[in-house]
């Protein structure tokens, strides 16, 4: 088992869905065994989570949740690294999500990233 890998999936799962949301899908999650948790269609977590972890965005150029994130924390003035630590991903993550950022707003910068957002009020 790749333990630090399990656990910054699990502290990003808490950190997504906050933790009491987590608590309830890790404790209905200890009551299943494996080949019910594999067979299960119903997930654990409330309805809100379930539908906003499945839910395509409605238009496809509209940034995702986490890109959200990652330009609040790039206008805050955080380095791709400092991003990385704070969003438990790796830079080269971060790299990624920039990559998708730029391209869905058609801009070549973080800066014109940044004004892009916040003149369309998005951050």
């Amino acid at each position: 088992m790749d333990v630090p890998g399990y656990e910054r999936c699990a502290a990003a799962a808490r950190a997504q869905l906050g933790a009491q949301a987590f608590a309830s899908a890790w404790a209905a999650g200890q009551m299943m065994t494996p080949q019910e948790a594999v067979a299960s269609e119903e997930s654990p977590l409330p309805e809100q989570h379930r539908t906003a972890a499945i839910a395509p965005p409605a238009d496809p150029d509209a940034l995702t949740v986490r890109e959200l994130e990652v330009l609040r924390l790039v206008a805050q003035g955080f380095t791709d690294a400092q991003v990385a630590e704070r969003l438990i991903v790796s830079p080269r993550t971060v790299h990624g999500h920039l990559r998708s950022i730029y391209s869905k707003l058609d801009v070549t910068s973080r800066t014109a990233a940044v004004r892009h957002a916040v003149d369309r009020q998005l951050l």
